[in-house]
């Protein structure tokens, strides 16, 4: 239990490291000469929604075997109950680390195509993921290490408090429809019109068996039996 705590407290350095690191690469990107980089990231997946089978696919890694979504007018959750949590690897070393199979989770989702190279590798988080800026500009993730949002496109910002709905051991993503160019509303009924139309979602995973969703008005599930 010592050691864990320990292993913490060092993730917990690495993240404020990796903080000041992405804040470097957020300057970058907002150039004037590298916006195009962001925006063909985020439209590479311009199927609607594409994101929603990135995070079952994430929670299907994280070793998750039922997973919710909450649709609100103002945001989207997601809670799965996967067992792996979030990780933060040094950001001195993130390219050994992509070579050799072992870099952190949160180093992976605020980076742009550097991912572990295994692709069989517990919750890799690819670009994929970045699908979400789509409909929010500020991501919030919580899990029992880690209670952090995602700003300026790649910077990861520390959170002072846990998510109401999250239970222990459970992970949760926050999307709040903040973009300014696309309204909560139109955000809210792609996103329903996508939870309603999943194929076989559960079909090809293997440790996901139950997918919730539910809407202000609504509601469905997704089984493997």
């Amino acid at each position: 239990h010592l050691a864990e705590m320990e292993n913490i407290k060092i993730q917990k350095q690495y993240f404020r490291r990796l903080s000041i690191d992405r804040e470097e690469s957020a300057k970058a990107l907002e150039k004037p000469s590298l916006q195009g980089v962001k925006r063909s990231v985020v439209d590479k997946y311009s199927d609607q929604a594409h994101f929603i089978y990135e995070l079952l696919q994430n929670a299907d890694d994280a070793k998750a075997t039922r997973a919710k979504f909450i649709l609100t007018a103002q945001g989207l959750v997601f809670i799965h109950n996967g067992t792996v949590p979030f990780t933060v690897s040094n950001p001195d070393t993130e390219n050994e680390d992509s070579e050799n199979g072992i870099l952190g989770h949160i180093n992976s989702i605020t980076s742009i195509g550097n991912t572990a190279k295994d692709k069989a590798q517990i919750g890799k988080f690819g670009v994929g993921f970045k699908a979400v800026f789509q409909y929010s500009n500020t991501p919030h993730i919580y899990d029992q290490n880690f209670w952090f949002r995602i700003v300026r496109f790649i910077v990861p910002e520390e959170l002072k408090k846990d998510h109401p709905l999250r239970n222990n051991n459970e992970t949760l993503f926050y999307f709040p429809f903040d973009l300014p160019n696309k309204s909560p509303q139109n955000a809210a009924d792609d996103i329903l019109h996508k939870l309603k139309s999943l194929i076989h979602p559960v079909l090809f995973l293997n440790n996901l068996k139950q997918i919730f969703w539910e809407s202000d008005e609504e509601k469905g599930r997704y089984t493997k039996t």
